[in-house]
């Protein structure tokens, strides 16, 4: 079992929560109100604009505000735990919430997935640290571990997944970091320089059900200063902010250099997604009487998604909509692969995906782990219909379901998704 200090861990279903998480948050949103802070926010905020007011329609710009809220925090959250002399786990990348005693700003940006929990541990080159997991009851379905060496978590310099690690009957694992090679360790990465973080990805089909590893982390060799100080955490957090923005708007740019189509599958690597992954894009603009039948196969992938984000590249709100689908949440066509209709109005199909009365949407189909070589490569096509057409074009087999059982399925959402900010 994970060994770590005694009252460490807040709650005995939901790891999150625990004490780093609760302090980090709350350093944080100390220094989201300091003076400094708030000037880089408010510059971010009139940089943000400058690029995107003529760009964006209405719908679009009437969520800046809480679009640069956003960034800012996850800026700033981000800035919060970069000592690596003093390592903690912290979750980032998620929607606000109240819990652990406070109310956190959201920290959506950058395509976040709202079917991970994403985590970060602050990691130097010549550190030495050791990462104690365990797995839970229903585990996530794939869990990465990768070495970046930036704030934006997007440049890659060593990557282990967590299915080529040695984990042992009762769930649980050490992670160890240096600068030491692995020489056959399986549970070994070796620290580049320039490393920042170690970026956690706890992928998961079932929200019902599952939950992400717990973790807890201690640095084995001595530390080489005293902790940073608050002013030092915010010159960070003033740093991100400003200097993010480039990359933000650059992934957000990914989506409009094409026409209104799911792209062609392609590794994610490339513009700092996760290694391991095939993914395909889309960005549409829709009337309220037409809509989008995308259609994908499986590819034997261990994990598969369907997101929508608004124009801000943030994940549309998740809890009370459907606007995302796991492996385990989708129902699958005929012939096995799977159909997706996204659209402002309800079409009454299993598989659709809500605009959230926005008129445009970015859209983003990840495919994980390919454990099956004879599955045949990821493949997905797109078409814009009209509603009153959908009887004709869907292929046979789609599932549809009535008003009680969307009902039933958003209920079934809300009671999963509240599993993820639980202190019990």
């Amino acid at each position: 079992m994970i060994s770590a200090p005694a009252g460490y861990f807040l709650s005995a279903s939901n790891p999150i929560a625990n004490v780093d998480q609760r302090d980090l948050e709350r350093l944080a949103m100390r220094l989201f109100d300091r003076a400094d802070v708030r000037a880089a926010r408010d510059k971010a905020a009139i940089m943000w604009r400058r690029v995107a007011d003529r760009l964006m329609p209405p719908d679009q710009m009437a969520l800046f505000d809480d679009h640069v809220s956003d960034y800012c925090f996850k800026s700033t959250l981000v800035a919060s735990n970069t000592d690596a002399n003093y390592p903690r786990v912290l979750r980032v990348y998620s929607e606000g919430a109240e819990w652990l005693g406070h109310k956190t700003p959201g920290a959506k940006w950058g395509g976040d997935n709202p079917n991970n929990a994403y985590r970060i541990v602050p990691i130097a080159a010549g550190g030495r640290y050791e990462v104690a997991g365990q797995r839970q009851a229903a585990p996530s379905t794939y869990v990465t571990f990768q070495l970046v060496g930036n704030s934006t978590t997007s440049a890659t310099l060593a990557s282990l997944e967590q299915l080529d690690m040695d984990v042992t009957a009762d769930g649980s694992y050490r992670l160890t970091l240096d600068g030491t090679p692995a020489d056959g360790r399986r549970n070994h990465m070796t620290i580049p320089e320039g490393t920042l973080y170690l970026f956690i990805r706890d992928s998961m089909t079932d929200w019902e059900n599952q939950s992400p590893d717990a973790l807890h982390v201690r640095r084995l060799d001595p530390p080489l200063r005293d902790p940073l100080t608050e002013d030092e955490l915010a010159a960070t957090a003033i740093r991100n902010i400003l200097s993010d923005i480039f990359y933000a708007y650059y992934a957000q740019r990914l989506f409009f250099n094409g026409p209104q189509m799911m792209t062609p599958p392609e590794g994610a690597g490339s513009v700092g997604g996760l290694v391991t992954q095939q993914g395909s894009l889309g960005h549409f603009t829709l009337k309220e009487d037409e809509a989008v039948v995308i259609t994908a196969n499986a590819a034997g992938a261990t994990y598969r998604d369907i997101v929508l984000h608004d124009l801000w590249l943030r994940s549309l709100p998740n809890r009370n909509n459907q606007i995302s689908l796991t492996n385990a949440q989708m129902a699958p066509d005929a012939d096995g692969r799977f159909t997706y209709v996204i659209s402002i109005a309800d079409p009454g199909v299993h598989n659709w995906l809500d605009m959230c009365d926005l008129h445009d949407v970015l859209v983003l189909h990840r495919w994980q782990g390919f454990p099956d070589p004879q599955a045949g490569p990821p493949s997905i096509e797109s078409r814009k219909v009209k509603l009153s057409e959908l009887d004709v074009v869907l292929p046979p087999g789609v599932v549809r379901v009535t008003p009680e059982e969307r009902s039933l399925q958003i209920a079934r959402r809300q009671a999963a998704y509240d599993r993820r900010f639980a202190v019990d």
